[in-house]
């Protein structure tokens, strides 16, 4: 059913930790193959991957490598790989909660018309607590990230027809692919807790794209206005949500500046 993506790049720290969540899934017997796709890593990441998989004979691993390309051309590489109907999403440096991939096989099997399905707990949309199995409007995902990357399962070949991921892109590009699932009617959201999300991570924006805010912020915004050039949100709601976003970016470098300054602080 499902073919497991991880883009894996200089994450010798955390990529064990991330394939044991993927050993440890309750229902295993749901991966048809776990693809580790190695963006020319430049530390030890290549030779624990290789042990790893040497010491689980009977997990289904594909190992790939290149040269350093960027995060998309990697993701997009394990997908056009993928032998399985669905692709699961997974990063080198987060955790699938043990239950993940068989909540989420029992949700698709009930609602045979998703495509696409991510995962977020708490779930708030416009202050209003969300529960259980919620499908997002295009206000929705401008308000908040409703599905987080390692949280995602899609239909691959609908995200193959919706191009995949944008490989001139470095910053949400993950989500500007998962927004196009709307074209389908198809972005669901599960309202449960079941990943786990940049482990080891001292602070907000240590490393990672997080500690890119100017960047991030500038690729939300852009996803914003290429939903409005799709016709799925209004001219004055663009204006609204490009204002609302200067708002959260502001907040967003005032609790970057004192999470570090409290950590160096600790040291």
């Amino acid at each position: 059913m499902f073919s497991v993506v991880i883009p894996a790049y200089n994450c010798e720290k955390t990529i064990t930790q991330v394939l044991d969540s993927v050993k440890n899934q309750t229902r295993f017997d749901l991966i048809e193959e776990i693809i580790v796709v190695d963006d020319g890593s430049l530390d030890q990441t290549a030779r624990i991957v290789t042990d790893y998989i040497s010491a689980h004979p009977s997990m289904p691993f594909l190992y790939l490598q290149h040269e350093h390309r960027g995060v998309s051309y990697t993701r997009n590489r394990g997908v056009r790989a993928a032998k399985a109907e669905w692709i699961a999403l997974l990063d080198a440096d987060d955790v699938w909660m043990a239950h993940k991939l068989e909540r989420q096989s029992q949700i698709i099997a009930e609602h045979g018309h998703i495509y696409f399905l991510g995962a977020h707990a708490p779930l708030r949309t416009w202050l209003r607590r969300r529960h259980g199995l919620c499908k997002m409007t295009a206000r929705d995902i401008c308000i908040r990230n409703c599905a987080t990357t390692p949280s995602v399962v899609f239909r691959k070949a609908v995200g193959e027809k919706l191009g995949l991921f944008d490989e001139n892109r470095q910053y949400y590009e993950d989500n500007q692919f998962f927004q196009r699932f709307l074209l389908y009617d198809s972005y669901y959201v599960l309202a449960e807790k079941l990943v786990g999300i940049s482990i080891q991570k001292k602070y907000f924006g240590e490393s990672g794209l997080t500690s890119h805010l100017k960047e991030c912020h500038q690729g939300r915004n852009a996803n914003v206005k290429e939903l409005y050039q799709m016709h799925l949100i209004s001219r004055p709601f663009l204006i609204f949500i490009l204002l609302f976003n200067q708002i959260k970016y502001c907040r967003r470098r005032i609790i970057w500046f004192v999470s570090k300054w409290l950590n160096e602080a600790r040291q």
